[in-house]
């Protein structure tokens, strides 16, 4: 059997950095972990080649060659997955289908022959051997969430890894909060399930034996959502970092109660992370109330975020306009905040509904519902997927006015001087000597900034106070210096286009596609 791996294309996004990575000269963020999952659950002797068409296209001669495709995508990437699924069924390849996008109630997407409904660590060995007695049926839907023991170190053998600039793994899945819209509780549950801290030190070693020795984002929805096992799974990472001399630096999600545990940020400085990122949302507590994110009241927000940057970690922050509760006055308070805790990446978000929400059903009930968002959250009106009670145009234009106030180049690069004077460098990690990849792309970020784009006055302000004040965080901030380009970049390009939702609604908002779909809801 010979087996082809899809990955479908991502659209240009906010967390794409597609206009900062081109200085390291790599073409994706990260690669498709649960494909390369899947494929280390099919047969050994099947032949497999992964495609992401994020780094490389689709030709005819790769469907020419494969009896069958798998498919995994997101929601943001249906657009891609729907072209995707045609292509196969016009060369004779059948596909199977999973992911979140194929498993969330309301989606609509093109038939294939084989529908992966849930998590497949408990499917996939049924339809393997349905498949093999040549009566596979047309879809698998997981009756339970399965625990992620069985889950198997991810094939990186078929990846091409020089064209990333992060590796993915998993650590847990699931969520004990119950923000109401969040659909991560919807698709993973709400009871925690860990990987043993051997499992994950085996997918580590698989990397560090294949010669990885960059970034490493754990893809988990909470990292720290059960403390005991989080807190075990950190003293394994600091002891196999400690032999080898840190070979990676860490970066995951975690929620706020990281600072309420005084061993969890002492635990993630000495296992060598650097980065978290937080569902901030709002500093409004009524706002915070409406949504259920009770993990976040009564508490500091900034002294929180000042506390994980003392330990080394870069908090990365994910906000939200777009309450009910929201008054016109949200998007100067969501700056404020965002530039008093010195946040250089803050991802502001439209409030969106996904399916299967709690938000989406009250508002479908209160009859404010539009259509399905196309996952896209960020500089994306049609993810404001419902009728605000501030007005759609009113919010759209407080929205625009929050990105550029955040990341126009003066304000951006005066949030990450302030966030490097809060900022105490790792004490675990051992100085780095850069590679020459890596002198070859501050060359470049150096001269792109400073000569070819706008802003370039303000960026050699920044660099020269950088260098003078903070001369042993300029790799830290000439890093967060190119990731502003994108965001600034990708900023404009929202702030240019007509606020209609047309061009953004996925095929099941009000025009339906011509053909026939499945929805698994």
């Amino acid at each position: 059997m010979r087996v082809l791996l899809i990955s479908p294309e991502f659209p240009e996004t906010f967390w794409s950095l597609r206009n900062a990575i081109k200085f390291l000269g790599v073409k994706a963020v990260g690669p498709p972990l649960a494909l390369l999952t899947v494929a280390a659950m099919l047969p050994a002797d099947w032949d497999k080649q992964l495609v992401d068409l994020n780094v490389e296209p689709l030709t005819d001669e790769h469907l020419a060659w494969s009896d069958l495709a798998f498919i995994s995508a997101m929601t943001i990437q249906s657009p891609s997955a729907d072209a995707v699924i045609r292509r196969c069924r016009a060369m004779g390849v059948k596909v199977c289908a999973g992911g979140v996008h194929f498993s969330t109630p309301e989606a609509r997407f093109e038939p294939v022959e084989h529908l992966f409904i849930g998590e497949v660590e408990e499917t996939m060995p049924v339809f393997l051997a349905d498949l093999a007695q040549g009566k596979a049926l047309p879809e698998y839907r997981a009756s339970r969430f399965p625990a992620i023991s069985a889950s198997p170190v991810p094939a990186w053998e078929l990846l091409d890894r020089s064209q990333y600039i992060n590796m993915l793994v998993q650590v847990c899945r699931g969520c004990p909060h119950d923000c109401d819209f969040c659909h991560v509780i919807v698709l993973y549950g709400r009871k925690p399930r860990y990987k043993g801290p051997d499992q994950v030190l085996a997918e580590l070693q698989g990397l560090y034996e294949a010669g990885w020795r960059r970034d490493i984002t754990f893809a988990d929805d909470n990292f720290i959502c059960h403390h005991g096992k989080a807190k075990d799974i950190l003293r394994a990472l600091a002891g196999w970092q400690a032999e080898r001399g840190y070979p990676f630096h860490f970066v995951a999600q975690v929620s706020m109660e990281v600072v309420d545990d005084p061993e969890l940020l002492p635990l993630m400085a000495q296992a060598g992370f650097v980065g978290l990122f937080l569902g901030i949302e709002t500093p409004d507590p009524a706002a915070l109330k409406e949504c259920n994110k009770r993990q976040n009241l009564n508490r500091d927000l900034v002294e929180a975020v000042r506390t994980i940057q003392a330990h080394g970690i870069e908090v990365s922050g994910g906000f939200i306009v777009g309450f009910d509760s929201d008054s016109p006055n949200v998007f100067d308070h969501q700056a404020d905040f965002i530039e008093k805790a010195a946040i250089p990446t803050a991802m502001i978000n439209l409030l969106t509904a996904p399916p299967g929400t709690r938000l989406y059903q009250r508002l479908e009930s209160e009859g404010r519902l539009l259509w399905v968002s196309d996952g896209d959250t960020t500089m994306n009106a049609g993810a404001l997927n419902y009728m605000p009670k501030m007005g759609r145009e009113r919010l759209l234009e407080g929205y625009k006015a929050l990105l550029s106030r955040l990341f126009e180049p003066e304000p951006f690069y005066h949030r990450v001087l302030a966030f490097l004077e809060h900022y105490r460098p790792n004490p675990h990690l051992p100085a780095r000597f850069p590679r020459h990849r890596e002198l070859v792309a501050v060359m470049k970020i150096v001269l792109g900034l400073g000569f070819k784009e706008p802003g370039r006055r303000a960026f050699w302000s920044f660099l020269g106070r950088l260098l003078w004040r903070n001369p042993m965080n300029f790799p830290i901030g000439i890093t967060i210096a190119a990731a502003g380009l994108h965001y600034r970049m990708i900023t404009h390009r929202f702030c240019e286009l007509p606020d209609e939702p047309a061009f953004s609604m996925t095929a099941a908002g009000p025009n339906p596609p011509e053909e026939p779909s499945l929805n698994p809801g």
